[in-house]
């Protein structure tokens, strides 16, 4: 029973928002008669505390109601209320908080209200609009690169990347100290297709942008995960903060020039599980299959993986032509790992425009 409440007030708020619980909330009317179901708080500042909101009922049915439950959904509202039973003709009240800190921009908030009375819950909605506060420069850059300078971002993932394509990010870096500093990126980890514009020289006070961009020439054949790691030196110390990016490499595509017949990747499994394997054992596993649903040729870019225990036998340029499935075989060698939680995933990198990338996750359990 407890089950179905929760599913009740799920899907109850999860209508709200298409205006399907207004039959519910009607439904509910006659016996628990709501006075005002919405309140708006209208601006209010980030940093001005906690506001909040009484909603009110009165119990119009011929026995006695208790609050149940409230669920709000959002750990910035919460709810408080009184579980003594609300008599015939008496009210019953939830008065719902809302802390705006870190939530900037407008909002709507639900509060879901389980009586004893349906599994239909009532809804009380909350909306304003939480104008920023003015954040330190610690906050805007948190990163300390050391002598007053400090970076906004440490890491940024790109995501895809076609090929003939260029993904930029701007990145901000300011000068906090009294006096000039001289910066210099320090390689730690590069692709060879990421390009960081840094500033020689930051003025006192100054704030600037590092550019960060990943550019994938049309004729390359590089598919796959990009990793970049750089370090920073200011006034010639090496920072302990890097920076990080990453992006997967992929063909590009236009639906207005390309051919509309694609293909389409489907693996059959998610997960592999090898199970408890004795220490030095190998074994395989042949049941996941890689499919094309699509109309062309599935071609296979790069198959990617981290553990040396294992090997899979698909591989880059393999063909899959449509409406064809491949069986995929995953060998795992437990002599080369340590005992205990052994976990891996398998990165399939395709031709596929609309998911370029797919994965398999395998597990294993390495026992005497």
């Amino acid at each position: 029973m407890r089950f179905i409440q929760y599913i009740n007030i799920i899907f109850a708020l999860f209508f709200l928002l298409s205006g399907s619980v207004v039959r519910a909330q009607t439904a509910l009317g006659e016996l628990l008669i709501v006075e005002q179901a919405s309140w708006s708080f209208g601006d209010i500042a980030e940093d001005g505390g906690t506001v909040e909101h009484t909603f009110s009922f009165v119990n119009n049915s011929s026995k006695p109601v208790v609050i149940l439950e409230v669920m709000t959904g959002c750990g910035c509202t919460t709810a408080s209320y009184s579980r003594k039973p609300i008599l015939k003709g008496e009210r019953g009240e939830v008065k719902v908080v809302f802390n705006p800190m870190n939530m900037p921009g407008r909002f709507n908030k639900a509060a879901s209200v389980l009586t004893s009375l349906s599994s239909q819950p009532l809804i009380f909605k909350l909306e304003g609009n939480v104008i920023p506060r003015k954040k330190s420069v610690q906050e805007e850059y948190p990163f300390d690169l050391g002598d007053g300078v400090r970076i906004a971002v440490n890491y940024h993932d790109f995501a895809y990347v076609g090929r003939g394509e260029k993904r930029e990010e701007r990145i901000g870096i300011i000068n906090t100290s009294s006096r000039s500093a001289t910066l210099k990126l320090l390689p730690k980890q590069t692709s060879g297709l990421l390009n960081v514009v840094c500033p020689e020289t930051l003025r006192a006070g100054e704030r600037a942008e590092l550019i960060v961009r990943y550019a994938v020439d049309k004729g390359s054949g590089h598919y796959g995960t990009l990793n970049d790691v750089y370090g920073f030196a200011v006034n010639g110390r090496e920072a302990r903060a890097i920076l990080s990016t990453t992006a997967i490499a992929v063909d590009s595509y236009d639906r207005t020039i390309d051919d509309i017949s694609l293909p389409r990747c489907e693996l059959s499994k998610k997960i592999v599980k090898f199970g408890d394997t004795k220490r030095g054992k190998i074994v395989a596993d042949a049941t996941a299959y890689i499919s094309n649903d699509g109309e062309n040729d599935l071609i296979i870019r790069v198959v990617e993986w981290q553990s040396e225990a294992m090997k899979c036998s698909l591989k880059a340029g393999d063909v899959i032509p449509a409406g064809e499935r491949r069986e995929l075989r995953f060998t795992f060698d437990s002599g080369v790992c340590d005992y205990g939680v052994w976990v891996d995933r398998v990165k399939i990198i395709t031709n596929d425009p609309v998911r370029p990338m797919d994965s398999i996750r395998l597990t294993a359990i390495v026992v005497e």
